[in-house]
């Protein structure tokens, strides 16, 4: 899914990002500092988002700061988690050779104790630290920096399959749900 696209703007885009995913109450200062883009190309978009009754500045005599709006939160959200889901899948298939499976777990709304479990085939440590790097930029382009990430082979998954590993039978049973 291409977020710029359905928005218009990739700064719209980071902004959304930003008071989501990182943190609410912000300034536009505060922002052109976070997020590398101009001032005049934030306050455009912060006015675009104002007008299409997205976001909330609230003016007070300290400055201003940016919020949510509450209504619209939940599904900005969604679509960005939708979002962030699609560009993991398009990682993993990229890599389809290297990964067996993989499961999206507590931050996609999923009841797991892990955010992403990674099964991949007999890979050497530089393939499984570049697919870790890839996974983690792509984490960090939605201001998520905090991500439980499980790599495990596929012959310890099966492994710990026969075995009955209460941690894979977890995965499987939510998997059905």
């Amino acid at each position: 899914m291409n977020l710029e696209k359905l928005f218009g703007s990739k700064t719209k885009v980071d902004i959304l990002k930003y008071l989501l995913f990182r943190r609410q109450w912000v300034s536009m200062r505060a922002l052109e500092s976070e997020l590398e883009w101009t001032f005049p190309a934030i306050k455009k978009q912060v006015e675009s988002l104002e007008s299409a009754n997205i976001i909330e500045i609230d003016k007070n005599s300290t400055g201003r700061s940016i919020t949510l709006k509450a209504e619209v939160s939940q599904l900005l959200k969604e679509l960005l988690y939708f979002g962030l889901k699609s560009e993991l899948i398009n990682l993993f298939s990229t890599y389809e050779f290297m990964i067996e499976k993989y499961f999206f777990g507590k931050c996609f709304g999923i009841n797991l104790d892990m955010d992403l479990i990674v099964i991949y085939k007999n890979l050497e440590k530089p393939q499984i630290d570049k697919i870790k790097e890839s996974i983690s930029e792509i984490f960090r382009w939605y201001f998520i920096e905090i991500v439980n990430v499980v790599f495990m082979s596929l012959d310890e998954w099966n492994k710990r399959y026969r075995l009955a590993d209460r941690f894979v039978l977890d995965i499987m049973r939510t998997r059905q749900e």
